[in-house]
């Protein structure tokens, strides 16, 4: 099947991305070729990819030669791929739900992936047109709105590779992510301190980060180590004796939960959104509904069992259990327009 990509591009579709989409992407276009489809992706330039490739502007959002209007910049990576659609099987966009107006305009059928919660003008958009074949990351993403039902649910995959099983932790417990209210770093230093327990941070740095967070690290008991990614990103997930993921808000999934599991670490986790769906209680990680039970939580997770949590990962994460469902969906569209 000949497969086009088109992730958003807010960064180069790389092994090691910043960008979380434009990573994901790399990994999808990967584990299709393995399984013997031919790929193309289209982005921004400083990408690199195992598949065929095709530059739509010099780099990300601002980057010198590409316009500065994000907005602009994912219509001319989208605008770009549906003007060469007669190349492909299949278009996979992930621009949010923007390629929805445009699939009049494809020779090849669309499917429309988006990585957040999404908010009533992306519910409005896919109303637009119902017959979009739209997929979604976790049952709760689009749960909020039963009127609309995704043409499958495919969870994220991870390359288990990348990432070092650690049956012995380190003395701290880990908070990894951007650095917002939603995201609970607050509560994850008010939960350490309580406990007694060395927290180490890791994350951009940005406004919030400085205003509320820099105040609270003193480097003993609270320590920021920077953004992690790579090899910085397994060594500090593997040596954690847990990650903290005290998120005040529904999220439509949560990678960074995988990741840890895939080292071995388990979570300790407000029961909101999609992690559920990814932690399973008393084996990979303790959930709880309220803060009021989060110490409790996290002390559980110290007596789960390492090993299980990595191989329960393994089972329900793999990068290429998540392409196989990915090429069924597009075998299956293609096939019924085909009709």
């Amino acid at each position: 099947m000949r497969i086009a990509l088109v992730p958003t591009v807010s960064a180069p579709v790389r092994k090691d991305s910043r960008g979380s989409v434009e990573a994901w992407t790399w990994l999808l276009a990967r584990e299709l070729i393995r399984l013997n489809h031919q790929v193309t992706v289209f982005g921004c330039g400083g990408s690199e990819t195992e598949s065929d490739f095709i530059e739509t502007m010099p780099g990300p959002y601002g980057a010198p030669g590409s316009p500065d209007d994000w907005h602009l910049c994912e219509w001319v990576n989208l605008c770009s791929a549906v003007a060469q659609s007669n190349r492909f099987d299949i278009l996979h966009t992930q621009a949010y739900l923007w390629g929805i107006p445009l699939q009049p305009l494809s020779r090849a059928p669309l499917v429309h992936t988006i990585h957040i919660v999404p908010d009533d003008n992306a519910a409005r958009l896919w109303e637009f047109s119902p017959s979009a074949c739209v997929t979604a990351i976790s049952n709760h993403q689009w749960s909020a709105r039963p009127q609309l039902a995704p043409a499958a649910i495919i969870p994220h995959g991870v390359d288990a590779s990348q990432f070092t099983f650690r049956e012995m932790p380190d003395d701290y417990v880990l908070y990894l992510g951007r650095f917002t209210s939603g995201k609970g770093p607050i509560q994850a230093i008010e939960t350490a301190r309580s406990l007694g327990l060395r927290l180490l941070m890791a994350g951009p740095e940005n406004p919030y980060f400085r205003e509320k967070i820099k105040p609270l690290i003193d480097g003993r008991s609270v320590e920021y180590v920077g953004f992690a990614r790579g090899v910085e990103r397994d060594r500090l997930l593997g040596g954690a004796r847990a990650l903290l993921y005290p998120i005040q808000y529904p999220e439509s999934f949560g990678l960074v939960l995988v990741e840890a599991m895939l080292c071995g670490t388990p979570i300790a986790a407000m029961r909101l959104g999609a992690v559920p769906e990814i932690i399973e209680e008393n084996l990979t990680g303790c959930m709880t509904a309220n803060a009021e039970e989060f110490e409790a939580a996290v002390t559980k997770c110290f007596s789960l069992d390492r090993r299980v949590i990595r191989e329960h990962a393994e089972r329900q994460f793999s990068a290429e259990r998540m392409a196989r469902h990915y090429a069924k969906v597009y075998a299956e569209l293609c096939n019924h327009r085909g009709t």
